[in-house]
Order: C-alpha cells, then sequence, then structure tokens
C-alpha cells in the first residue's frame, strides 16, 4: 500500500486534468495536424469510427484504427502507416491511468515482499528460527 496517498493523488489528479481538458479544441487541432497517410490510434471502435467520419468530412486521407490501451503492442499487428501514427487523447489518457495503476501494484509488490510477508521471505524466517535454536 501506498501509505502515503500518492498514487492515488496521482489518478485524483490525472482525472481532473483530463476533465478540464474536455472542449478545448484537442480533436479539432489533431484534425488539422494530419496528413495523408497519418493514421490515429484510437482507444475503442466507436471512437475510431467517429474520427473516420470526421476524416471523410474534411477530404483527410488518413485512417483511424482502435487498439485497447491495455494491450498497446497489438498496434504493431496493424503494420505501419505511410506517415505517423498519433495516439488520440483518449486512448492517451487510458494508457496514463493504467501506467498509475501499475506503478501503485509495483509499490505494493515491492513492500509486500521486502516486509518478510511473502514467499520469497519463508525460507529466511525459517533459516533464523534454525540459527536461533543454537544461540539459546
Amino acid at each position: 500500500m501506498d501509505h502515503f496517498g500518492i498514487g492515488q493523488a496521482m489518478k485524483g489528479m490525472a482525472r481532473c486534468y483530463f476533465q478540464a481538458s474536455r472542449g478545448t479544441g484537442r480533436t479539432t487541432s489533431l484534425l488539422e495536424s494530419l496528413k495523408d497517410g497519418d493514421r490515429v490510434c484510437c482507444a475503442s471502435s466507436k471512437e475510431a469510427d467517429r474520427l473516420t467520419r470526421m476524416f471523410r468530412e474534411r477530404n483527410v486521407g488518413a485512417e483511424a484504427i482502435a487498439v485497447d490501451p491495455n494491450t498497446p503492442q497489438r498496434i504493431f499487428e496493424r503494420g505501419t502507416p505511410e506517415g505517423r501514427t498519433i495516439f488520440d487523447e483518449s486512448w492517451v489518457e487510458q494508457y496514463y491511468l493504467r501506467a498509475l495503476e501499475a506503478a501503485a501494484k509495483d509499490i505494493d509488490h515491492l513492500q509486500r515482499e521486502a516486509s518478510g510477508y511473502g514467499a520469497a521471505h519463508i525460507e529466511t524466517r525459517l533459516a533464523a528460527r534454525e540459527a536461533g535454536k543454537w544461540f539459546l
């Protein structure tokens, strides 16, 4: 457990930022930056479909694909585009939240294993008990 609550605070700050960023023109900015051959990676097929419609309306020769932020390496199964690959804001947000969750789990694991309660410490505790028999 994160004794100081830093992980929860980080996730809370990220969510506040994500919410405050809504309606600020990020999607419009993304659309304006795209060139033919670019690819936008979205977190859901619904969002990829929405962006595809926007590309058609603006005559942009880009494509939108969906790749789960929990399995980012799957983007390589889609090949490489002629242009850039850009992750949309919802994908990036979910990826950062996942990374914060992973960091919290890492801290929990490190603390648990270093505290003597994990399986890695059973032998150490048994050896210490055995050694103690000789010093009684």
